[in-house]
């Protein structure tokens, strides 16, 4: 039987298992006390799981990226020996696996001290091998693990393509060349705002003019009991309503059964809402629920 080596998919590997000694040792800077927690590498790509407190800021997450790649383009010699764990260890290695380490173990070290682990994993001989190293993503994948996603080599230029091509078409939509694309979003952004705030405007004013002109009932304990029309923002008519008729105590349902109970100085609305037997929750100024029964009332 005769095996043959995959030279590309190898060379591939090499980069990113390499990449992610790098990007661990940057993470470090930020986390002193950080350990990996797993990771995954495979043709130019590699996942990097460690112990995290908080997420990377926008901006760690660039100065990362640029570190990685100021060590990448510095040249730097990656050396792999094999020693005694205990003499690895005090060499500096950073060891994940204690109890399934061997009597001989394989340091791999970046350089002198950039980094140094203990990795039976292939590697690139030199950092310049890796050619370029962008990060894709940083999300959360458990309780204080936060995992860093990234790509190394010609995957790289893969992804400049991709991104090139998605600002080309986003520009091309907004009918803008690519470099006005920020200018342009930033000004759809303040428009947006723009008419935003004057939709809310009017439908504020159209909420409170049709308040004034639904009629109401009073009960023994509920001053205004007014039916308001499903297809109207309830948040704002309650909103509306308490500033048409302070003090007032006052009970808004629409004829699904969502209401909203308001108090007033004397009257409590959780003592008002317990004894109509009404499902709640909210304080003495507010409650409000979805029950059925409120529509007896009505």
């Amino acid at each position: 039987m005769k095996l043959i080596v995959d030279t590309k998919q190898r060379y591939a590997k090499m980069r990113a298992h390499t990449a992610a000694h790098l990007l661990h040792a940057e993470l470090v800077k930020i986390f002193p006390t950080t350990k990996q927690a797993g990771s995954f590498v495979d043709e130019d790509y590699l996942r990097f799981d460690f112990a995290a407190d908080r997420a990377l800021s926008v901006e760690e997450l660039a100065q990362v990226q640029k570190n990685v790649n100021d060590l990448i383009y510095a040249a730097l010699p990656v050396e792999t020996t094999e020693t005694s764990f205990d003499d690895a260890v005090k060499n500096g290695a950073k060891a994940f696996f204690e109890d399934k380490y061997g009597d001989v173990v394989r340091m791999v070290k970046v350089d002198q001290d950039i980094s140094t682990e203990l990795c039976g994993g292939t590697h690139a001989h030199n950092t310049k091998d890796i050619w370029c190293f962008v990060i894709l993503s940083q999300e959360a994948v458990a309780s204080g693990i936060k995992r860093i996603s990234a790509v190394v080599g010609p995957k790289v230029y893969e992804q400049i393509v991709e991104r090139d091509q998605l600002l080309e078409n986003i520009a091309a939509k907004l009918g803008v060349w690519s470099k006005q694309v920020s200018d342009k979003i930033e000004k759809m952004l303040k428009e947006y705002e723009t008419m935003k705030s004057s939709v809310e405007s009017m439908e504020t004013k159209l909420i409170a003019d049709l308040l004034t002109r639904l009629e109401s009932k009073s009960s023994e304990d509920i001053q205004k009991i007014v039916t308001i029309p499903s297809d109207v923002n309830f948040r704002k008519a309650v909103d509306q309503y308490k500033m048409l008729y302070p003090g007032y105590t006052i009970l808004l349902a629409t004829k699904e059964g969502n209401f909203a109970l308001l108090g007033s100085i004397t009257s409590s609305a959780k003592t008002i809402a317990a004894k109509l037997g009404l499902k709640w929750w909210g304080s003495d100024q507010l409650v409000q629920w979805r029950d059925s029964k409120v529509l007896e009332l009505l």
